[in-house]
């Protein structure tokens, strides 16, 4: 008899986390992440005007970016790479004039008053590295809240990292971390750092412009955000013994996993017993089709409780078995998405039929995920060769809307 209920931690718990914090997780990093993409957006701006909109995103060297602003009027002081509009403000004998203009006269680049070549250069590099870590986030985020959650990460090591703890207690899966688009992922990378850009202005300042990007004492604008959640704070002091100046970004697994049962942001899943009753492939098919992905290693369980995927196998791939269940006529069904979970445990909130391998356009975000999702395919094709023969079972709700 399965134990429904414990109150004390078992270091052999089957331990999960609630699909609540998982989506309110996701919903305020989403949030946090159209931040970013208005910072992206303000340095495309800035990109995009440089040298009255001549220039867009490509790179250009001094001699054409000096033409351009030549051919507009405007003056050069070569001294200093800079030209300063005549109709804004003249210089004679070191005295400066500025002159009436609907801008505002602000003695600043966005008034129209002067430019920089060093400063026109920079915000085409700024706006790319802000636009290549809000692509890498976007991916990330993507990846998450699809992915399915993994416990291995924190169950079978020693030692567990503080960022993969965190992510346990968001309802995150720690197992993401260490693979492609979270490679070495700590809350301290700084992919995207630049340098501050030096330039001068048309006195001959000397001033330094910063993308910014790390400006949160040394973190990434999503890395900021997760440092500050309460549940950071909790673990840096259990990793800590409550000193958090004297830092460790590790832990101990069983300690912090029986802290986090404790606490309520883990819990036991317990196998629960199918409906045989509500059998909508029949159970016949079933025992085939269950016999023969527990063969392969596809799934692991019992036949009569709800069928768990194997560790390592994704959702996305259990879209693809649900989607060649109906290709190759094996079953007939209105609902083949909604019946496939009456065997196979689904523990996400994202919809089942909407799960699909993840692309992105992004140099930075190539993954081999297509790899393994086609070697998960691969075991599912092995599965189905064994039940193809079977006559395709139509499930009774289908014969009845015909």
């Amino acid at each position: 008899m399965i134990e429904l209920s414990r109150k004390k931690f078992d270091g052999e718990m089957k331990l999960t986390v609630t699909r609540a914090p998982t989506q309110e997780t996701i919903k305020e990093l989403r949030h946090e992440l159209g931040l970013v993409k208005n910072i992206v957006d303000y340095w495309k701006e800035k990109s995009d005007k440089r040298a009255f909109g001549k220039i867009k995103n490509e790179n250009i060297s001094f001699e054409k970016w000096r033409e351009i602003y030549s051919q507009h009027g405007w003056i050069e002081i070569s001294d200093y790479h800079c030209f300063y509009n005549p109709k804004s403000i003249s210089i004679e004998n070191e005295t400066i004039t500025a002159h009436p203009s609907v801008e505002g006269n602000s003695d600043n680049e966005q008034s129209g008053t002067w430019t920089s070549y060093e400063l026109d250069k920079s915000y085409s590099t700024f706006f790319k590295v802000w636009n290549k870590y809000y692509q890498k986030w976007e991916f990330r985020l993507n990846k998450l809240e699809k992915e399915r959650f993994d416990m291995r990460r924190v169950s079978q090591t020693q030692a567990t990292r503080i960022e993969e703890a965190l992510f346990v207690l968001l309802g995150l899966s720690p197992s993401v971390q260490g693979t492609t688009g979270f490679e070495n992922f700590s809350l301290s990378e700084r992919l995207f750092e630049t340098d501050s850009v030096e330039y001068q202005d048309y006195q001959g300042n000397k001033l330094l412009v910063n993308s910014n990007l790390y400006s949160n004492d040394g973190y990434g604008h999503l890395e900021w955000y997760l440092k500050q959640k309460e549940e950071y704070v909790l673990i840096e002091r259990l990793a800590t013994r409550g000193q958090p100046s004297d830092f460790s970004d590790r832990l101990s697994s069983i300690k912090f996993n029986e802290w986090a049962y404790k606490n309520h942001y883990l819990e036991d899943r317990v196998p629960k017993i199918r409906n045989s009753a509500d059998s909508p492939f029949g159970e016949g098919f079933a025992f085939k089709l269950f016999s023969s992905l527990l063969e392969t290693g596809y799934i692991k369980g019992t036949f009569d409780y709800n069928w768990e995927l194997a560790d390592g196998m994704s959702w996305a791939s259990l879209n693809y078995l649900t989607s060649e269940l109906v290709n190759r006529n094996l079953i007939q069904t209105t609902s083949p998405f909604e019946d496939i979970k009456k065997y196979i445990h689904y523990g996400s909130a994202y919809p089942l039929k909407d799960q699909a391998i993840l692309t992105s356009p992004d140099v930075l975000s190539h993954t081999n995920d297509d790899k393994i999702f086609l070697q998960e395919c691969d075991l599912i094709d092995s599965a189905l060769i064994n039940v193809e023969p079977d006559k395709a079972i139509e499930n009774k709700t289908y014969k009845e809307k015909q």
